[in-house]
């Protein structure tokens, strides 16, 4: 069956509604993209139902958040539009992050960075195989970079002074081939783990 995107009427009514939620804790939908991107690009798919608690913050708690349940159905089809949406661009090849400019008019990154940090983080022993792979692990490198840019502890983030737009732009333009890095070295892994496991499958007892 062939891929429909989410339309960009879809797209408002999802940022609109993650907005809605901001005094919440809600993620935003910049965040909601590098999320679902850590998490598909990573070592195990998580369905966007799971993460509701994550993605909505307080607001899952909460009774009025959702006029309805049919409101709350919506929405739900909705992350899971744009869940098929990154996955149909990281199979294809060519996922981009979604950044969208702050109050400034300036595109920062930091937000999908951040996103794509909590998602790493439901599965942080299995995102250990990359941090430990000489080889690959500097695919993570501008993701962390932005990630850490607003740490609260000076001394995470990657440098003292304020980033320059020269070294942003750097940043900004590595995300796209990093997470395809990262895509490929995961699915690397799940191929090998299956392979082994059919072989396995197919030694006859002793």
């Amino acid at each position: 069956m062939p891929h429909t995107s989410l339309s960009d009427q879809d797209y408002q009514r999802l940022a609109d509604t993650l907005a809605r939620f901001q005094p919440q804790q809600a993620m935003n939908l910049e965040q909601l993209d590098g999320f679902f991107t850590a998490l598909l690009a990573g070592p195990e798919a998580i369905k966007p139902s799971e993460c509701l608690p994550l993605i909505l913050g307080a607001a899952f708690d909460d009774e009025a958040a959702f006029p309805s349940e049919k409101a709350l159905e919506k929405f739900v089809k909705l992350l899971t539009g744009h869940w098929l949406d990154v996955a149909h661009a990281l199979d294809g090849g060519e996922c981009q992050p979604w950044l969208d400019a702050d109050a400034e008019g300036e595109v920062r990154g930091n937000d999908w960075a951040e996103g794509f940090m909590s998602g790493m983080e439901l599965l942080n022993d299995d995102w250990g195989l990359l941090f430990d792979d000489a080889e690959h692990a500097g695919c993570l490198e501008p993701i962390l970079a932005l990630a850490f840019e607003r740490h609260p502890d000076p001394e995470m983030r990657p440098f003292v002074e304020a980033v320059s737009p020269e070294q942003r732009q750097i940043w900004l333009a590595s995300l796209s081939p990093a997470v395809h890095a990262i895509h490929a070295f995961f699915a690397r892994i799940r191929s090998e783990l299956e392979q082994e496991e059919a072989e396995l499958e197919k030694t006859p007892p002793r």
